[in-house]
């Protein structure tokens, strides 16, 4: 009972924000039972908040040992999982609870989200659809099935799962957004709906969606000054709900450019005949999802899409928990890291994805960043960059609603510098690389002829190029990125066309960026 009274109070602390009471009250916990599931993860999620990732992973995967008492334990250990990468533990978990176990369809539900954020989109499926065959109008079930249906390119699914929501929340702006992304036909009986909900949104949250789904129908309309302005709304809304620290961008920025090519050539990484992976990077909305798309095709290679699993063990490797893709302090204390564990640490968190393939794609297009550690830690690895004209992809990003990723993407001239960094960053790497190790793709050379754009990548994996390849549409995986549903499209040639239906509002990203407007 004691216990029970410590772990209340770890709570209480918790939701008063004293986060060094409630670890007083869980380190307590475990001084009487080691074994205490809901301790070990409550205190091991303080360790990852502070930035002690070394701590906390270790808490969680004790925890992974651990007795589990009651489906919620189970649910805060698939969120500690995530939180530290191990989607291959998560997988073994759902794999051994039977879906009978969980006792309502909202615990389901959770559950599922935290398999599906983890890139296991199978299990998450399955667990949506035994909340859904319990309670059938369960809004959070059918809008995270709308979800999975969009990512496994079951268009039609995924908007009677929408109508399901909007049955029960008819104003619920996450669904509008949503069934804006489907590209249904007649817009225009949906946008005075819109209108009005945009009109009385009472937060950002609601504006940043709203503005977006008006956005989106308007686009799909051809009403591209109106489209604008409701874009324009949905994304200042969107840029006061994110965080984006620009100095420790620049700061990360500026300590990748002082990695030189001597250190890249030390012979110390892991080597693994069995599996070479294939990273793709460039700036989100540049085509590496096209990229890794094709590339799929091919029946010896696997696609593992925006991976976090470098991220995983850098953060693993600099015993700093850190948000995004990459951090200063992993870039500084790199000369102290075992590159060979962690390139046998990423392979192991991969190898479930890949299966008996030889080849795994990883498309995290963030990991610009990591490319020196990835040479270094993986020397097997190949790098695929993929780069499109900046006006094309600078729209493309402002025009996404991303959630949390990308906060330099609501602000034309944060892009602009953004992307400018990252213009210096590849030259760098193009110097200090080892030779072969880079591979760079052009969009629209990519949508107009795949099969040359990819010849230098199918040449350095030894494989030759499969017709099978250019099935965008096919079924049966899932795509969990912003281009989830143009990619099933199939090559699509007119997407930097866009530029010039909103030429006249882009002055200020072409200024920022130093190139001349289309026409202009």
């Amino acid at each position: 009972m004691q216990l029970e009274v410590q772990l209340a109070e770890a709570h209480r602390r918790l939701e008063a924000g004293d986060r060094s009471g409630a670890a007083a009250c869980y380190t307590e916990v475990l001084r009487r039972q080691p074994d205490n599931a809901e301790a070990l993860l409550g205190l091991g999620g303080l360790h990852l908040e502070a930035g002690r990732h070394g701590h906390g992973r270790e808490l969680v995967l004790r925890a992974l040992e651990a007795p589990m008492r009651s489906p919620r334990e189970v649910l805060r250990l698939a969120s500690g999982l995530h939180a530290i990468g191990e989607s291959g533990f998560l997988r073994t978990v759902a794999s051994q609870i039977p879906l009978s176990a969980w006792g309502s369809a909202s615990q389901l539900v959770e559950f599922a989200r935290s398999l599906a954020a983890s890139g296991l989109h199978r299990e998450a499926d399955g667990c949506l659809d035994e909340a859904l065959r319990r309670e059938p109008d369960l809004p959070t079930a059918n809008y995270l099935k709308a979800e999975q249906d969009i990512a496994f390119g079951r268009f039609e699914s995924a908007s009677q799962h929408i109508d399901r929501v909007l049955a029960v929340l008819p104003d619920d702006p996450g669904s509008h957004w949503l069934r804006s992304r489907l590209r249904l036909p007649e817009p225009e009986g949906r946008i005075p709906r819109l209108r009005a909900l945009l009109a009385r949104a009472a937060d950002t949250a609601a504006r940043a969606w709203l503005g977006h789904a008006l956005h989106n129908e308007l686009h799909d309309l051809g009403a591209y000054d109106e489209a604008w302005e409701a874009l324009q709304l949905g994304a200042a809304a969107q840029r006061q709900r994110v965080h984006y620290d620009l100095e420790a961008s620049r700061a990360l920025t500026a300590a990748l450019l002082r990695v030189s090519a001597a250190e890249l050539k030390h012979e110390d990484g892991h080597h693994d005949r069995r599996l070479r992976p294939v990273f793709i990077v460039g700036h989100y909305r540049s085509g590496t999802t096209l990229v890794e798309r094709l590339l799929g095709g091919h029946p010896a290679i696997a696609t593992a899409g925006e991976s976090f699993g470098f991220p995983t063990v850098l953060r693993r490797e600099s015993g700093l928990h850190f948000r995004g893709e990459s951090h200063e302090h992993a870039v500084l204390t790199r000369e102290r890291h075992d590159h060979g564990r962690m390139g046998r640490g990423y392979l192991e968190l991969l190898r479930w994805q890949a299966g008996e393939r030889p080849f795994v794609t990883d498309k995290l297009p963030g990991n610009v960043h990591n490319l020196g550690a990835i040479a270094r830690a993986l020397p097997g690895a190949l790098i695929v960059h993929v780069h499109r004209d900046p006006l094309a992809v600078g729209l493309s990003n402002f025009r996404t609603l991303f959630g949390q990723a990308c906060p330099y993407s609501y602000d034309l001239r944060e892009f602009a510098e953004y992307h400018r960094r990252q213009a210096l960053l590849m030259a760098h790497w193009r110097e200090v690389l080892p030779p072969g190790r880079l591979v760079e793709i052009d969009y629209a050379t990519l949508v107009r002829d795949p099969r040359s754009a990819l010849a230098p990548v199918m040449a350095a994996l030894g494989l030759d190029f499969d017709p099978a390849m250019l099935d965008l549409g096919r079924k049966g995986d899932a795509v969990a990125t912003a281009s989830a549903v143009l990619v099933r499209d199939g090559l699509r040639r007119d997407r930097d066309g866009l530029v010039a239906a909103y030429a006249a509002k882009l002055g200020p990203l072409a200024e920022a960026l130093g190139l001349p407007l289309p026409g202009a």
